[in-house]
């Protein structure tokens, strides 16, 4: 008895090694050949990716600095001599001098210059302006003093409110104002380094043709690389009517980013991060089962019909991360826009954001008739719409759950 009992334990281990080796001969497509199983690489924040993106040329009047360290600000070239009477001789000799505002002193200072550079720290979180002298000519650089921090939320305290006093809170710096502002302009609220700005959108504004208002609406803040202090805060859709939210297919009755449609409840919760020093506008959208009985197959979704700095047919471009909104050149009938905002929308492929069940891009019109379609496709040449949304979801009672997406202004 143990004679058999020794001859099937030991056929047993041959079988077993033999198995093993073929495995470690095919080791699995999920690992690194090592047989650890590999993880998919998910940004943590969405950068640049200008491969990705429709290009635009770099805004010299902006600059970015990691609180304690450094950015390097030169002279914009616009303040240059151009033409064929500056020659390579005269443009070396411009020399320009660099200075903080003195409101700003606290933000970032001046630790080197040259007469061509300029190395300014950043102190703390905020947005300053680096007044640069040529002459008798002047510009403003603002320069992000972002966080030093990996990640980092931005405390209530630190929200600036655009009706706020102060010359710096102003709509806009010239006489020359491209954009019509909200009538609602100063309850925005906007982060300290002057990306995005929001504000809610409930029933009962005037709305157009987008329908009834019922969500969330997006500032950006611009800022001429060519013209000097010709910036300030434009729209991101049509006449500031935001974003129109569908809970289960009911439209038009949210308010202050709230919709409550029989047993479910959709809270949107706006703040604003700085990831690995990227400033973005972050909602995070709460649904909850406010009954005693299970739900099944939920959804919610919101639509935008697009509109950047005036320009009703802003390009949508798909990207791997979510979609691109920018005035990128495009011409209408003798009107050339030309590109001056990039905004993205980050909801798919990036740590910390819910993957969206649909993204759609497409023609303005009846674009929240298609709130749950998906269709991916660049848009060009005609009034954009973008859609997303989020489907198939089941509640126990008292449950809640929680999906979030970004926005942020490309450089």
């Amino acid at each position: 008895m143990k004679k058999n009992v020794f001859t099937l334990t030991s056929l047993l281990l041959v079988f077993m090694l033999f198995f093993a080796i073929v495995g470690c001969n095919e080791p699995d497509d999920n690992t690194g050949g090592g047989g650890v199983p590999s993880t998919p690489t998910i940004p943590s924040s969405v950068g640049d990716y200008s491969d990705l993106e429709p290009k635009m040329a770099k805004n010299p009047n902006r600059a970015v600095a990691r609180a304690g360290g450094t950015a390097s600000i030169g002279i914009p070239d616009y303040m240059i001599p151009t033409g064929a009477s500056a020659s390579i001789n005269s443009r070396a000799a411009v020399t320009a001098t660099f200075a903080v505002h003195d409101d700003d002193a606290d933000i970032a200072q001046i630790v080197s210059q040259n007469g061509a550079t300029c190395q300014v720290k950043g102190l703390q979180l905020g947005s300053a302006r680096i007044i640069v002298t040529v002459g008798s000519q002047s510009a403003t650089v603002i320069i992000a003093v972002t966080p030093s921090e990996a990640l980092y939320r931005l405390p209530a305290a630190q929200v600036r409110q655009l009706g706020s006093s102060g010359t710096f809170y102003k709509a806009w710096w010239t006489s020359n104002q491209p954009d019509e502002l909200p009538s609602d302009y100063a309850s925005y609220k906007a982060d300290p380094t002057y990306q995005l700005a929001w504000n809610w959108r409930n029933k009962g504004n005037y709305s157009g043709t987008s329908g009834q208002d019922c969500g969330i609406d997006i500032l950006a803040y611009y800022v001429d690389p060519v013209v000097p202090n010709r910036r300030g805060w434009v729209g991101t859709t049509f006449y500031h009517h935001g974003w129109h939210y569908d809970l289960n297919g009911v439209t038009d009755k949210m308010t202050d980013g709230v919709q409550v449609t029989g047993d479910v409840k959709l809270e949107l919760i706006p703040e604003f991060i700085y990831d690995n020093g990227v400033p973005y506008l972050q909602v995070t959208h709460k649904l909850t089962n406010t009954g005693n009985v299970k739900l099944t197959e939920q959804k919610f979704g919101a639509s935008a019909d697009v509109m950047l700095f005036g320009n009703d047919r802003a390009p949508l471009t798909y990207l791997k991360y979510g979609a691109l909104m920018t005035d990128e050149a495009t011409s209408y009938g003798n009107i050339t826009y030309l590109p001056k905002i990039k905004l993205r929308l980050v909801c798919q492929n990036v740590q910390g954001i819910s993957d969206v069940s649909t993204l759609w891009l497409g023609r303005y019109g009846s674009e929240r008739n298609y709130v749950y379609e998906d269709k991916r496709d660049d848009v060009k040449g005609i009034d954009s719409a973008l859609n997303f949304s989020y489907q198939d979801i089941n509640l126990e009672p008292g449950e809640s759950k929680s999906f979030v997406i970004r926005f942020t202004q490309v450089q």
